[in-house]
């Protein structure tokens, strides 16, 4: 080909770039648009479709050779079609035909022309399309300093990942192309992958595997992150896009105290300058990229930030977040602590996937040495039909005591039950008597298939199910109801109440005197504690002995603990809810709840205890949490009414929350409710002057202004 012919055809004329797919909604350039975008997320599609669609768009490519003021010059003039010099410069001869013409001028890789007279150029371009007198889209990896005024001020309109990423009819259309199947598992798993990102999708697809899993290994798409992505991130911002990649920073206290960051509002900012998240309050990666940054930590880093965010994690209850973390590290003692400290409330949230995980990453690593997680993974090789690795665990957790223990006796109720159709005569004799160690030491029945209750209830006689119950309700006011009539109880001190509720979270692990206090007399102890912890105690057995549970608060071993067989909760849905949003789990989450996104209520609301409110801030994180998750689903089923009624019960928790309120507007924006979206916008204002003193952020605001037709308000105020 003629060199002058291949040179106006790179920087003129663009080319149909690789896995290219039309969007539906692309948003036609009214003023002046800055498209930033790390590579491979479809910048140059964008503009090719824009190039298509206008009727007098001007294309141009710079690349670094154009990166002085006489060869950008040079470039600017070659663009303009049959137009005579003049004493103008070739900027003012450009803008003047696009304004002529109504056309669009569409510069690509911009962000390459950095030579300061090269510039002043650019910005003469820039200038005119904020005024109005041109229009124009800009596509950059990393925003100049000559266009970044404009962005910061709103004067030019921001697009970025969130605008570029592929949604699922536009993958599946890629996937029709590269002639793969189109399935609904297979479009679900390359979403996931890819995240949307362009690049991503092109290379699973390229390879010649089926399984998008499989196909990520064997794409070279790490090489090509480590030479377009990688290697332009400066030491500090690379250390912080692996850390965050490799562990979810959504507040100050992961980057700082587990993630080792600092001035990271700074970095956010030049990560978000960059291209590479399109987040306003902390990076999100899509998940082939964040496994190629995860992959530069070394072992030693990925212990270190994993032990510390164990400690965080499990303090949160998020442990479904925490044994991910574990299983990408090999972080086995990790594992085991979790199991050893929260195995028996992951069995009773029948968290068995999660035991399993932990369990595996033990063996992968060592050996069990915490009798706690034995005791926990018997229980699991019992759910899955394992029936000789839970007596062999049993037998392990066994022999770290020198008399009878939990751990035998549960070995001895689940041997005799399993074995009771073969001898009756010879088992039930066990059967009872760890029923009676059981009941005598305030510990649960451990999990049992239907099968084996049958057989637990033709020993007993079903004498186990008909014990009397105490129902407790723990959202709002917290209320103890007993009897088949459901009497509320009235306790004589609201501590006695919170004393069940306490006692509850625990699921039925004895708690020491001294934890008791702390919890009840935090910070100011009074002298008679003791005293008035065991009054609490004394009153509350006399309101529940006329319904003959008088018993549920055992003492042994200068330890307190409940009889969780007298125990009902009336809210356990929304501890499996909650174990379902950790675990990820979207499908298991909706068939819990539906569609209905009503508050469940303020874990203890009378209570200002601190453990009461550590409790309460963790539901209300689950809470947002199942809101944005229904508010996803909706969007995906075209159903903006019902995702807006998700986000604002998301809202009600997170008041200062922008990506939250971006969605809420766009929303609004669907909906054609403009009112309504400058009433919630002026709202979310007010909140933020009044309590911190600031506005929203740019993003927010120009999300605010797509709200608007370019007449401006319903009420003739102009939008600028």
């Amino acid at each position: 080909m003629d060199p002058k012919k291949l040179y106006e055809t790179i920087k003129y004329k663009p080319k149909k770039p690789f896995g290219y797919v039309r969007r539906k909604d692309i948003a036609a350039p009214s003023g002046f648009d800055v498209i930033c975008a790390c590579a491979g997320w479809g910048k140059s599609g964008y503009l090719f479709q824009l190039y298509e669609e206008e009727k007098a768009a001007v294309y141009i490519s710079a690349d670094a050779g154009d990166n002085s003021l006489r060869r950008f010059e040079a470039l600017i003039s070659g663009a303009l079609p049959n137009v005579q010099d003049d004493d103008n410069s070739p900027a003012l001869r450009l803008a003047e035909y696009i304004s002529a013409n109504d056309g669009v001028l569409l510069l690509d890789n911009a962000d390459a022309i950095t030579d300061p007279a090269a510039a002043s150029v650019m910005a003469v371009l820039a200038e005119a399309a904020a005024l109005g007198y041109i229009r124009a889209v800009f596509a950059v990896r990393t925003i100049p300093c000559c266009l970044l005024t404009y962005v910061t001020e709103g004067r030019a309109r921001l697009i970025g990942i969130d605008e570029l990423r592929f949604d699922r009819e536009m993958l599946r259309e890629l996937a029709l192309a590269y002639k793969r199947e189109v399935s609904d598992k297979y479009l679900y798993s390359l979403e996931k992958i890819s995240g949307g990102w362009a690049a991503a999708a092109v290379a699973v697809l390229a390879g010649g595997c089926d399984d998008p899993e499989k196909a990520l290994a064997e794409t070279l798409l790490a090489r090509y992150v480590q030479e377009n992505i990688l290697c332009r991130m400066g030491g500090q911002l690379l250390d912080y896009a692996r850390r965050t990649a490799f562990l979810t920073a959504e507040n100050d206290e992961i980057k700082g105290e587990v993630l080792g960051l600092e001035n990271t509002d700074i970095i956010l900012c030049e990560l978000i300058n960059n291209g590479y998240t399109g987040r306003c309050a902390y990076p999100v990666y899509p998940e082939a990229l964040r496994r190629i940054l995860c992959a530069g930590l070394s072992a030693e880093l990925k212990k270190q930030l994993t032990d510390n965010a164990s400690d965080f994690y499990i303090r949160s209850k998020r442990f479904g977040q925490a044994v991910r973390l574990f299983d990408e590290s090999g972080n086995a003692s990790g594992a085991e602590r979790l199991l050893g400290l929260y195995g028996d409330r992951l069995l009773a949230n029948f968290e068995f996937e999660l035991i399993g995980c932990c369990g595996r990453i033990i063996t992968e690593k060592g050996r069990f040495t915490s009798p706690e997680a034995l005791g926990a993974m018997a229980q699991y090789y019992y759910y899955i039909g394992d029936h000789e690795k839970m007596e062999q665990a049993y037998n392990l957790a066994d022999s770290m005591f020198g008399k009878e223990n939990k751990y035998s006796v549960y070995r001895r109720l689940y041997k005799g039950l399993l074995r009771y159709e073969s001898k009756p005569e010879l088992y039930r004799g066990n059967v009872i008597s760890a029923l009676e160690y059981l009941r005598e030491n305030s510990l649960p029945l451990p999990f049992l298939y239907q099968k084996e209750l049958d057989v637990l209830d033709s020993i007993t006689d079903g004498k186990q199910e008909k014990a009397p119950v105490l129902t407790v309700s723990r959202f709002g006011a917290l209320r103890l109801l007993a009897g088949e009539g459901q009497t509320e109880i009235q306790c004589r001190t609201k501590r006695s109440a919170e004393l069940i509720a306490y006692l509850m979270e625990t699921g039925g692990r004895p708690i020491g005197r001294e934890e008791l206090l702390n919890a009840f007399w935090p910070g100011d102890m009074p002298a008679n504690a003791v005293a008035m912890l065991h009054n609490m105690i004394y009153h509350l057995r006399r309101e529940l002995t006329p319904f003959g549970i008088e018993d549920i608060i055992r003492y042994k071993n200068k330890s307190y603990s409940l009889d969780m067989t007298m125990l009902r909760c009336a809210d356990s849905r929304v501890d499996e809810i909650c174990a379902a949003l950790e675990k990820g789990d979207r499908e298991l989450v909706i068939q819990k709840c539906g569609s209905d996104c009503s508050y469940w209520g303020s874990y203890l609301g009378n209570t200002d205890l601190p453990w009461a409110n550590e409790r309460r801030e963790y539901y209300d994180r689950r809470y947002t949490e199942l809101c944005i998750l229904l508010a996803e689903d909706h969007r995906a089923c075209g159903q903006p009414e019902r995702e807006l009624e998700a986000l604002k019960n998301a809202l009600r928790l997170e008041p200062y929350s922008e990506q939250l309120m971006y969605d809420i507007l766009g929303c609004f924006s669907l909906l054609g409710k403009p009112d309504k979206a400058r009433r919630y916008y002026e709202d979310f204002s007010a909140r933020l002057d009044a309590e911190f003193g600031i506005s929203p952020s740019k993003w927010l605001k120009n999300r605010f202004f797509s709200c608007f037709s370019d007449s401006g308000y319903e009420d003739g105020t102009e939008v600028i």
